[in-house]
């Protein structure tokens, strides 16, 4: 009996260490790297009150494009001792450094704003984390660039342009305001509708772009879009948004490129409409907001600045202003000043390599080239 209970309370305490153990060594972060001359601990344990300090860079600073950016870690007192610092950009781990500082080459990254997080590891058990915030900014000033009216056509004066879109010697046009809103293929000469969808008046047409013979059409606040045939604009399917507004909508080879208002640009997968990636647009003064109208061309992305008579062209790797166009002399002098007649609407010519612009309720077409 006495053997009984004694193989019983051993094997108990057997399993109760092997549990205890891989408890320990579960809870270890991976991210630590092991020191040679130490035993890795099985936990880190965060403090209440951090015991190491973000020196730089400072809270909310500045820097432009290609700029060395320095890291610096302290430690809060004497008795700190700082074994090693990982690096994470948008949650991925991109350096792991053993001592205070850690200087990052933002040649060739996007503009705007970041947030770096650096997981401090000090006195072999213990870690701290910070975060790094601050904007980056265009290292480039935005090429001015001058146009020529090539030629004007006549233009439905009843159409809130939302969308533009050439294909096969028509343009394609989205019209918004509620009851009002339709998609509509439209001859260009006449400026006359050839085929028109009306949408339903719960709905405020928004941006259209052609995406594998399918025009894809947003709405503005409904957060529902819609795909149509491209011959007959019968409406083939209808599907979901994941922002609050849509604006500007176009394409280029792998995904539909969407604007809502403000700084930032979306890339949707066009199988799902899921959001695969977005960039933020800055110059090298700030952020460009307002972001309206949209069209990709030779791996730029044309963009209405709403409210403004100023088209941006825009790096789709980094979201830098490359140029920018101004349109003021082609706003009819009575529309000035009015939000309801902005300049919006971009279309692009491949055959000719012109540009079509309008606006709002504007009773004129342009046909316009841009000079290099």
């Amino acid at each position: 009996m006495v053997f009984f209970l004694y193989m019983i309370t051993r094997k108990t305490c057997f399993f109760s260490v092997v549990l205890f153990s891989l408890l320990v060594f579960s809870s270890g972060s991976c991210d630590r790297p092991d020191k040679k001359d130490k035993k890795l601990p099985g936990s880190f344990v965060r403090h209440q009150k951090d015991q190491t300090i973000l020196v730089r860079p400072e809270r909310d600073a500045v820097f432009y494009a290609g700029e060395q950016i320095e890291f610096e870690i302290s430690s809060a007192d004497k008795e700190v001792s700082i074994d090693s610092v990982c690096y994470y950009l948008r949650g991925k781990k991109i350096s792991t450094m053993e001592g205070k500082f850690f200087h990052w080459d933002s040649e060739g990254t996007r503009v705007g704003q970041h947030v770096f997080r650096a997981k401090v590891f000090y006195n072999d058990s213990l870690a701290d984390q910070h975060n790094a915030n601050f904007t980056v900014l265009s290292d480039i000033t935005p090429v001015k660039y001058e146009y020529e009216v090539v030629n004007s056509f006549p233009h439905d004066e009843n159409a809130y342009v939302q969308g533009l879109l050439y294909e096969g010697g028509f343009l394609y046009e989205s019209t918004g305001q509620r009851g009002k809103s339709s998609v509509r293929k439209v001859d260009i000469a006449s400026g006359q509708a050839v085929k028109k969808h009306d949408l339903d008046k719960r709905f405020f047409g928004e941006g259209i772009t052609l995406f594998d013979d399918k025009i894809y059409q947003l709405t503005y606040h409904a957060r529902v879009g819609f795909v149509y045939n491209k011959d007959n604009l019968d409406l083939v399917r209808q599907f979901d948004l994941q922002v609050n507004e849509g604006w500007g909508l176009t394409s280029d080879d792998e995904h539909l490129i969407m604007s809502d208002g403000s700084s930032r640009i979306y890339l949707l997968d066009p199988a799902y409409l899921t959001q695969v990636d977005e960039i933020e647009v800055f110059d090298n003064k700030g952020m460009v907001n307002h972001l309206n109208e949209l069209e990709y061309v030779n791996n730029k992305i044309y963009a209405n600045v709403y409210g403004k008579t100023r088209i941006v062209m825009i790096d789709p790797d980094t979201g830098k202003v490359l140029g920018e166009l101004d349109l003021s002399k082609l706003m009819p002098k009575e529309f000035i000043g009015d939000m309801d007649y902005v300049l919006n609407g971009i279309a692009y010519n491949p055959s000719s390599g012109n540009f079509y612009v309008t606006g709002k309720y504007w009773p004129v077409l342009y046909e316009i080239k841009i000079l290099e």
